[in-house]
């Protein structure tokens, strides 16, 4: 986009980041329902799908040094000069994490199947909270912690899930986030996951027998 049409007012700045958001659910979901391997560069190019018409000057690149963000509820993020490490590091352990699954699991018997949706489960949450913890980005962190977090179920064959920081499960969300930062427990958060993974199931099947009877 070029320089006289960025956003002038607050409208328009939010109709961009709309605009990038669904550009980058829709990329989220591509990568995940293919092989191409899950990378940092992955993540800083879904970053930058959603802010590079918005915010063209931060889209796509970590925090640096000077770009420290405030406490957030239960934490405070590591300073810039920090994320692009901590985000290797990140990186290297989810390759490990997604190394040891079989993204479509057959012939398993029922109870290796929730053994193995359990695991799928326990790594997107991992993932969601790693990213919002790290806070690699001057805006868009929760966005993209939610992107990635569906990425990852995406890959494995699962609905994406609808947990998110606004709406009726804000404070749940918040609240199992804050018992990951503070207790190392990461139950709370799986639960909501996996609670919103089923209500997707729900609705493809409320939709998939609604389109047989029209």
């Amino acid at each position: 986009m070029g320089k006289s049409k960025r956003p002038k007012t607050r409208t328009e700045l939010e109709d961009l980041e709309a605009q990038g958001l669904w550009r980058a659910i829709a990329l989220g979901k591509n990568i995940g329902e293919g092989n191409e391997k899950i990378t940092l560069e992955v993540i800083l190019r879904i970053h930058k799908t959603i802010f590079e018409d918005a915010i063209p000057n931060i889209a796509g690149r970590f925090r640096v040094e000077g770009e420290d963000v405030k406490k957030l509820k239960c934490h405070e993020p590591p300073p810039g000069r920090l994320v692009k490490e901590k985000m290797y590091t990140f990186w290297k352990d989810l390759d490990v994490r997604l190394a040891t699954l079989s993204t479509h699991p057959q012939n398993q018997t029922k109870t290796q199947r929730s053994i193995w949706f359990a695991s799928v489960i326990e790594i997107a949450t991992w993932v969601q909270h790693q990213i919002s913890y790290i806070h690699p980005f001057v805006e868009g962190n929760g966005r993209l912690a939610r992107l990635m977090t569906n990425l990852i179920l995406s890959r494995f064959g699962l609905p994406p899930s609808r947990v998110k920081y606004e709406g009726e499960n804000k404070a749940a969300y918040l609240q199992a986030l804050c018992q990951i930062d503070l207790y190392g427990d990461y139950e709370p958060l799986k639960q909501l996951i996996a609670k919103s993974i089923f209500e997707g199931y729900k609705r493809e099947q409320a939709i998939r027998l609604q389109n047989r009877k029209s």
